[in-house]
């Protein structure tokens, strides 16, 4: 069985035991399973909530096919692209445009809360959704197996709530980073958080590349 299979099975129980995530699951997880599995380091982005008001279901894997839109997905991208390619200079991947648009189906993507939220999460939902799916999102991640998580939950204490085995630690960049079993951690800012696109993509790249992180 696939892991895009064994997915797919976890979220229809998923959907099943959780009532009212019935009809409005977003599914999310390995955007292209045969790139993900040959990419040189396999990574999985953690965020929130899809910006989903209407609270309709949908698939994140499906609608990354139809292009990069919002801040939210370009930063992904550039973000994606970076580690893939060793972070070359910012403007480099601005003439590798397909190289730009195609890096986001070389890695993993999924969300703490599988209904739609609104453009400005609450800390206290959030926390209730972490609770009630914890197991549901540990599962997930066991699935994808990720050499390196990437989180951008905001909130410190969600972080702490879901990876509460991880000894955290200064990377020597102002950002925290842990192991948690195979895979090591970064607990970094929400792709749509008002940083220059320049300085984020920088930033990660110094982090990956540090000495401290890799020594976890």
């Amino acid at each position: 069985m696939t892991k895009t299979e064994q997915l797919n099975q976890l979220f229809e129980k998923w959907e099943n035991e959780t009532p009212d995530y019935q009809g409005k699951f977003i599914k999310d997880g390995i955007n292209n399973e045969n790139l993900y599995l040959n990419a040189k380091t396999k990574i999985l982005f953690l965020t929130k909530e899809p910006n989903n008001p209407k609270q309709e279901a949908g698939d994140f894997r499906e609608w990354w096919k139809e292009g990069l839109k919002y801040t939210f997905s370009h930063r992904l991208a550039e973000w994606s692209y970076g580690i893939l390619n060793n972070f070359p200079e910012f403007e480099s991947m601005w003439y590798d445009k397909e190289g730009y648009k195609n890096a986001i189906f070389h890695v993993a993507f999924m969300n703490v809360k599988k209904i739609g939220g609104v453009g400005q999460s609450n800390y206290s939902e959030m926390e209730k959704h972490l609770i009630r799916n914890k197991e549901w999102l540990l599962k997930q991640i066991e699935i994808i197996e990720p050499q390196v998580i990437i989180t951008g939950l905001t909130w410190g204490r969600l972080r702490n709530i879901l990876f509460d085995t991880v000894e955290w630690k200064s990377s020597g960049y102002n950002i925290t980073i842990g192991r948690y079993n195979e895979s090591k951690i970064i607990d970094f800012y929400h792709p749509s958080a008002r940083n220059a696109a320049a300085a984020s993509y920088s930033l990660l790249g110094n982090v990956i590349s540090s000495k401290r992180f890799q020594e976890l």
